[in-house]
This record gives C-alpha cells, structure tokens and sequence, in this order.
C-alpha cells in the first residue's frame, strides 16, 4: 500500500473520530476538577471556532487553553490539525506525539489513531515524536496533572481549622471557613479526603504508556506520591 493510499485511510479515521468525539467528552473516569463554566464555554467556542474554517485561532485555544488541563479530545485535535495541516505547517512527528497523550487513559478509537499513524512515520519521525511526547508528558501528562491536584488537596488539609462562623448558632453543625476564607459546609473537608484518596487510586492503578521512556520522570512522581501518602496518613491519625 502506497503511502499516499495510507494516508489517505488515515484521514478518513481522523475525520470520523472529529465527528464521534464531540462534547461532552465520554473518556474513562478521570478524578481531574470538575468541568468549571468558564471551561465549557472555551469548549463550546472552540468548535464554532473550529466549523468556522479559523484553523490558526481554533489550534491555539486547544492547545493553550485546553490541552494542558487534560482534555484530551484537545490534545487528540492538536494533533488532528499537525497531521492535517490545518493552522500549522504538516508535521507528522509532532501530530503523533498529541495523539500519545491524548491516548494515554486507554480510549481504544484514540489508540487506534495513535497506532495507526505510527506505521505511517519513518524512523526519524518515530524518534523525534517520541522526543515531543516526553516534554508534552512531562508538562501535561495526567500523572503530572494529578499530582498537583493532589498537592492542592493536600494544602488544604494541612489548613483546616474547623472555624466557625462569627455569630453562627453553636447548636448548628459546624460551618468551615476554608484557607481561602470563603464558608464551606460541613463536609467541606471530608469532600477533600475523599477526592484525594480517589485521585491517588488512580495513579496507584494506572499503567504508563512506555514505562521505560518515562522511566526517570516516572520515579520522581512516585517518590512525590509516597510523601504525600505518608503525610496524609499523619494528617489523619491527628
């Protein structure tokens, strides 16, 4: 098969995903922050961006303002747009290390995409590509997102108080002022153990995509992992 022809089936399995993997995104579960307002909206805009024919500013908005909080039909349409040279000059090498990132939660059609478009790669762009995924996985990986989420969590633990509203009942259940002073319900706190233990769950769980590439990268965020267990377990037996 020539690699005009290959190409060619390529793109059509690119432009069938563009169409099946509309928003609200159906991905694996992913203990990330719940999707804001603000970020929906840029979603929504992006793809009247996108239909509009504005490449160049619909590439920017994936990939400035979504890909690196982890949406990963972002990343996937980053790549989309390298291969297809839509807002950017063709670049292969570059399309394909999106498409890893983007087919790290074990999405089967975004792994397809990944596979496929790896045989159509020569040597050199295998290399190079991979060379990219690293620096993209390094910055926006999920395993480096969620340690910073469980960073965050772990801030908050470290400041709860239990404050009471000034002049609230002492009969009611307790009313929290949480470490950036706004009032937060009883649960506030249980709320934040439970997010923290699910988001380590899931890293404790997960199996990375080319360990032995990763492997320095990998070993760091671990060690990161076990300190905050460690002070998790200390916050707890308080």
């Amino acid at each position: 098969m020539t690699l005009k022809i290959r190409l060619a089936l390529i793109s059509g399995l690119l432009a069938g995903l563009a169409c099946v993997c509309a928003y609200p995104q159906s991905f694996k579960p992913f203990p990330g922050d719940p999707l804001d307002q603000r970020t929906r909206y840029t979603q929504e805009r992006v793809e009247n961006v996108y239909a509009s024919g504005d490449y160049e500013r619909a590439l920017l908005i994936y990939e400035k303002e979504l890909a690196p909080i982890g949406d990963k039909y972002a990343q996937y349409m980053v790549g989309y747009m390298h291969l297809n040279a839509q807002g950017t000059e063709q670049n292969r090498a570059e399309a394909l290390a999106w498409f890893r990132l983007a087919a790290e939660r074990g999405e089967p059609l975004l792994g397809q995409i990944r596979d496929e478009v790896t045989t159509m790669l020569t040597p050199a762009e295998r290399s190079t590509a991979e060379a990219v995924f690293l620096d993209l996985w390094k910055e926006m990986g999920d395993r480096t997102l969620l340690v910073g989420l469980i960073e965050r969590d772990m801030r908050t633990l470290r400041g709860q108080t239990g404050t009471r509203i000034p002049g609230g009942s002492t009969s009611s259940p307790a009313i929290v002022m949480n470490p950036s002073g706004e009032t937060a319900g009883p649960d506030f706190y249980r709320d934040v153990r439970m997010r923290l233990k699910a988001r380590i769950d899931y890293l404790d769980g997960r199996v990375e995509i080319d360990d032995d590439v990763l492997a320095e990268q990998l070993e760091d965020l671990r060690g990161q992992e076990e300190a905050i267990k460690d002070e998790l377990a200390a916050i707890e037996n308080r």
